[in-house]
């Protein structure tokens, strides 16, 4: 390796130096006085190289991994020479053109020396609650540009040689209603960054810089092998995905994030070209949103048996992006909810493209997974405690379900995609802290999507004002709201749309009363239920309630192929409704609430008379796209390769072509896509599940597209009304695999 770091050596000390970062966040979580931080962990760490190379990243938030590798390099380039970079220093920004994701994330960065060295640095991201402007919890509803938001603290050095810059930190939490836990949090980063500089100068004392120094570059030269190796053993082609991110703050638009990502030998290029222009609301993101939303979704699809090391990965990821775009926003754009919107938006997409190149690998198959849930069902809340106090809150109390794997069922209130290590609150804690009451919070049935494996269900949850002051002021904020976004994989279905409902004059108090805790949405009695827009800011009052509904992850495969005694099982446990399993699974029941063999034989043969009767040839569904070559040669041998539940590709006359896999009728030829020889039929998406009746069901399509031999279901799209098909598939190394057969 080199001439001062062995293997076994690199080994020893490239876990050790994991596990001072990982140390870094729990010493920061510990010192934290944020529910944010200590309970849910909506923060990240890092170690980085001299110049700014992320070596590790945290398991927490990943949407923040390269947040602090941009801020780093923000130090190096605007204030090495300006103010210098010394012993003792720690330099602070929340601005989002300098590294921050968004404002409410503040990011602390800090060199590390040895003798007068730079030897690396030490960061931190933390969601704060309040960071000011004129929303309470800074997601800011009803602004046109970033003037309309939290201030922006562009990079200063706030610590300088081991002692904080009061003046500084004043302004750092000055405009804030939450001044006192953000001063807490900023220890918090000191405490942590401090514990990371002695364990630092521990491991340098015991094994000498020049060693440390070479296990850094080892470490990236190492993952880097690594994942090369794992790039290049999956299939070249390009794979397409499509997301839509709905309501800017101002209005209910949907903004469309287009991808296409290309695998070739060992690079993986994601191009956004064709996203829509940045929104006149707070919904977009800067480039850091951008690639950290992409590599959010890079670390656990892909790099999910190696160090996480997005400096060692990068060489191999190209990104290419029009400035101005919703994902790659310009000053003076609106950022504030850059998290929760554009940058979860990008990482969606990706995992998405990522899931279909996976499914088309003989070798890593297994590891494809369907989309997860679309967003954070946020909440923000301010007002006043009983005793007069004021309060501001940022509830993260909510989880969406995973997709569906290749394998198995996807985990029901899995979290977000791309957080291992983050959580949702206890109800008790913000019980404690802030005047509400959980009716309840449960797993919700019908939001996750139908599949041979479904996706995991999301929660939904029911609160209400308790011993509080007056009304509460609420901001509400999500995406997936107007249409189902967490799509399937290869013929499985989307989840549900996300739901967010406030019941006016509501009975649940009455309701305590007589001994009484309502059971769900539909089992409360209220004045007026006015079901909410994926971002809105409104007032809850003493006798109001407010359900969440979260979305789960999207099926893999086509439903009718599920196990009936497993949708039997998932009814009596309260996921699946007997209405979803009916229409969606053709699965009938007995009166016991066993299978029904011949009822449910039945009904699915139904299902797929109707998708053969229902559908149509592709030519004439999009009369302006191309058609797949008639006449396909008869099949020649055994399918060379593999895609999902659906598809295979066959040697046909000496030619490659898309076959069905469950009755091998021949699609399309290699050169098209599948879809191409496939019926389409529209479904509606509230036949998907009963909460789609509160998304866009005139505006939203929900397509199958459909083997013309046996019905089998390929593949599903969610679709604005009148948009073309996503032919999302091209592999480029078909005729190798074909030659390779033969011989």
């Amino acid at each position: 390796m080199t001439a001062t770091l062995d293997p076994i050596d690199f080994e020893v000390l490239r876990h050790r130096l994991w596990m001072i970062n990982d140390e870094q966040g729990r010493v920061a979580a510990q010192v934290s006085g944020s529910p944010a931080v200590y309970e849910a962990k909506d923060f990240n760490t890092s170690l980085l190289t001299p110049e700014g190379e992320s070596l590790y990243v945290g398991i927490y938030t990943t949407r923040l991994s390269l947040c602090l590798n941009f801020a780093v390099r923000t130090v190096i380039e605007r204030l090495g020479d300006a103010v210098g970079i010394e012993e003792g220093d720690a330099f602070v920004t929340n601005d989002p053109w300098c590294g921050a994701a968004h404002m409410n994330d503040i990011l602390m960065v800090a060199p590390i020396f040895w003798e007068g060295r730079l030897v690396c640095w030490a960061g931190l991201a933390m969601h704060e609650t309040d960071v000011g402007g004129p929303n309470p919890g800074s997601f800011t509803v009803g602004t046109p540009d970033v003037f309309g938001e939290g201030p922006l603290i562009p990079t200063i050095k706030m610590v300088e040689r081991g002692r904080i810059r009061e003046d500084l930190e004043a302004l750092v939490i000055r405009n804030s209603r939450t001044s006192e836990v953000n001063g807490l949090n900023l220890r918090a980063r000191i405490a942590a960054i401090n514990r990371t500089r002695e364990r630092i100068r521990e491991m340098i004392a015991e094994y000498g810089v020049d060693t440390f120094m070479a296990l850094q570059s080892e470490l990236l030269r190492n993952v880097g092998a690594s994942f090369a190796r794992r790039v290049r053993a999956l299939p070249d082609g390009s794979w397409r995905a499509e997301g839509f991110l709905d309501h800017d703050g101002n209005e209910n638009r949907l903004y469309r994030v287009r991808l296409q990502m290309t695998k070739t030998g060992e690079t993986l290029e994601f191009d956004y070209t064709g996203t829509d222009r940045q929104a006149r609301g707070a919904v977009n993101c800067t480039r850091v949103g951008l690639e950290s939303g992409t590599v959010s979704a890079v670390l656990p699809m892909l790099c999910y048996d190696m160090p996480w090391s997005p400096g060692a990965i990068m060489p191999a990821i190209r990104f290419v992006s029009e400035e101005g775009t919703l994902n790659n926003a310009t000053h003076p754009a609106a950022v504030s909810m850059a998290t929760v919107a554009a940058t979860f938006a990008t990482s969606h997409v990706a995992s998405q493209a990522i899931g279909k190149m996976l499914a088309c690998s003989d070798l890593a198959g297994s590891e494809a997974q369907a989309s997860w849930s679309p967003a954070w069902q946020g909440a923000t809340l301010a007002g006043r405690h009983e005793d007069g106090r004021p309060f501001t809150a940022v509830l993260l109390d909510q989880g969406g379900g995973g997709g569906a794997r290749a394998w198995k069922d996807g985990p029901d209130t899995g979290g977000l995609p791309g957080t291992p290590a983050m959580g949702i609150a206890n109800v008790e804690t913000y019980e404690k802290e802030y005047p509400i009451l959980y009716v309840y919070r449960r797993q919700s049935r019908d939001t996750g999507g139908a599949g041979r494996y479904r996706g995991g269900v999301g929660t939904e949850t029911m609160l209400v004002p308790h011993r509080a002051d007056g009304p509460i002021d609420l901001t509400l904020l999500t995406h997936g709201a107007s249409q189902p976004e967490a799509q399937g994989l290869y013929g499985g279905y989307p989840s549900s749309v996300q739901v967010r409902a406030l019941l006016r004059g509501a009975d649940i108090r009455a309701r305590f009363r007589q001994g009484e805790i309502p059971a769900g949405l539909e089992d409360a009695a209220c004045e007026a239920l006015e079901p909410q827009p994926a971002k809105t800011r409104t007032v809850v009052n003493q006798d109001d309630a407010w359900v969440i509904v979260c979305a789960g992850g999207g099926g893999y495969g086509d439903a009718l192929l599920r196990p009936p005694q497993a949708v039997a099982d998932d009814i009596r446990a309260g996921l699946c409704s007997r209405e979803v399993a009916e229409a969606v699974y053709g699965v009938a029941l007995d009166g016991d609430g066993g299978v029904d063999a011949a009822a449910t034989g039945a009904a699915r043969q139904a299902i797929r008379a109707r998708r053969l009767a229902e559908g149509r040839r592709f030519a004439e569904a999009y009369p302006d796209r191309a058609a797949p070559a008639s006449g396909a040669p008869r099949a020649s041998g055994a399918p060379v390769a593999a895609i999902g539940q659906a598809v295979t590709v066959a040697e046909r006359g000496g030619a490659l072509w898309y076959d069905c896999r469950a009755c091998r009728h021949p699609l399309a030829p290699v050169e098209a896509d599948p879809k191409t020889g496939a019926l389409v039929r529209a479904v509606p998406m509230e036949m998907l599940s009963p909460w789609n009746r509160f998304g866009l069901t005139g505006e939203i399509a929900v397509n199958e597209y459909v083997c013309p031999g046996c019905a089998h279901l390929l593949s599903v799209e969610v679709r604005r009304a009148g948009d073309p098909p996503l032919l999302d598939t091209e592999l480029r190394m078909a005729s190798d695999r074909v030659r390779d057969a033969a011989e």
